[in-house]
Parts: C-alpha cells; sequence; structure tokens
C-alpha cells in the first residue's frame, strides 16, 4: 500500500502509525537559514502539544503573523527532513491539510502495549464494511449503501456519524430526495490521508479501521 498511515485514537486507542509519510519536499537543516534554525523548535513545540493537524495558515497565525510564511514553511520543511530521517520513531507528515508527527507503523508491537484501547469502542466489521463502501463510494444514499452492502446500514451509519467518520453532504435527484453521505476531515485525520484521493485498498483501509498495522 502506498502512502500507509493511520491514526486510530478514536477506533483502538490513542496510537498514530505511518511507515511512509508524505510530505513537501524537505529542507535538511544544516541547509536552513538562522531565521528557519529559529523557528524549527517553535513549529516543533506546536506540532507536538497539537492533537489535531495544523495547517500552515494555523502556525502562521500562532507563531505571529509577522513570520514569513516562505520562512516558516522551509521550518517546516526542515523539522520533517530532520524527523524523517532513518532511525527515529516518530515522523512528520501531512494530514487533511496540515502536518501532525505520527509514529511508524513498524512500531506498533511496542506502540500498541502502551495504548489506551477499549475493545468496546473498536467498529465492528459491518461498520468497517459501510465506512468503506461510503468512503469508495461517496457521494453515496442509504439505499444505495444497502444494495452494495446487501444488509440494511442505519444503524452503521448512525455509528459512524457519532464517530465523526461519517456526515451528510447533499441530497439526491431522487424521488424523496434522500440524504447523500461521505467522509469527513476526521476521517482523513484519522487514517492519515491527504486527501481522499490517497485513500488506500479496500481491504487495507478494513485493516487500518481495525487497528491492524498494514
Amino acid at each position: 500500500m502506498s502512502g500507509s498511515t493511520v491514526r486510530s485514537d478514536s477506533i483502538v486507542g490513542e496510537i498514530t502509525m505511518t511507515d511512509n509519510p508524505q510530505t513537501e519536499t524537505a529542507m535538511p537543516v544544516e541547509n536552513a537559514t538562522s531565521t528557519h534554525l529559529s523557528l524549527v523548535p517553535i513549529v516543533e513545540g506546536v506540532l507536538f502539544a497539537s492533537p489535531e493537524p495544523v495547517s500552515l495558515a494555523q502556525l502562521h497565525r500562532i507563531i505571529g503573523e509577522e513570520t514569513s510564511v516562505t520562512d516558516l514553511l522551509e521550518a517546516v520543511n526542515a523539522l520533517a527532513a530532520a524527523t524523517n530521517a532513518a532511525g527515529r520513531g516518530v515522523v512528520l507528515a501531512q494530514v487533511a491539510g496540515g502536518w501532525q508527527f505520527l509514529t511508524r507503523e513498524t512500531l506498533f508491537p511496542w506502540v500498541s502495549r502502551v495504548a489506551k484501547v477499549r475493545i468496546e469502542e473498536r467498529l465492528t466489521p459491518a461498520s468497517i464494511e459501510s465506512l468503506a463502501v461510503i468512503a469508495y463510494k461517496q457521494p453515496i444514499t442509504r439505499a444505495e449503501l444497502d444494495a452494495l452492502r446487501g444488509a440494511q446500514s442505519g444503524q452503521h451509519v448512525r455509528t459512524l456519524m457519532d464517530r465523526g467518520l461519517v456526515r451528510t453532504v447533499g441530497r439526491a435527484d431522487l424521488p424523496g430526495a434522500p440524504f447523500q453521505y461521505g467522509t469527513t476531515r476526521q476521517f482523513l485525520r484519522q487514517f492519515g490521508l491527504k486527501s481522499v484521493e490517497d485513500l488506500p485498498g479496500v481491504e487495507d483501509l478494513k485493516r487500518l479501521a481495525r487497528g491492524e498495522p498494514s
């Protein structure tokens, strides 16, 4: 699977993983100017403290609008180059329109031991299947989802909406104007995706939803 990432805090616990982080073209720290270098620890601290991906615009507001956007982006790239080097346990990746620190997927056996896993919070196989269908067929109505799965999906859709993974995105041009469903920004963050265009294979997505490394 290309660009495999997963953040699974609301499905299987506080685990955030990646094996092939997606970042902007990074500039090595040693090539950064003194201005860039002075911003690197600030950027690192902000990103480390944030539970959500942080966009460049958000970083600019947090650090100070007097800071050059170019300097700020180069500082982010310098930090990405440093953290993405071999031998590091965490990497800086682009997720859902922002940057976020992720744990390397190869460390899953160890990281999972300290994760706060609650078995009852895991998605059921039927909910995972429903999520996969919605992700790949969006926008999709409940009737279309039921037809593709060959089973009723109402309860699973409600569960996915409660988890913030699915939302209504409009109404279909059909009798009764039924709701259409699609995935959310939380879904992208959960699975470490920049956009829906970066979706992995169906089976890989199901495996990530179960909290299993790819």
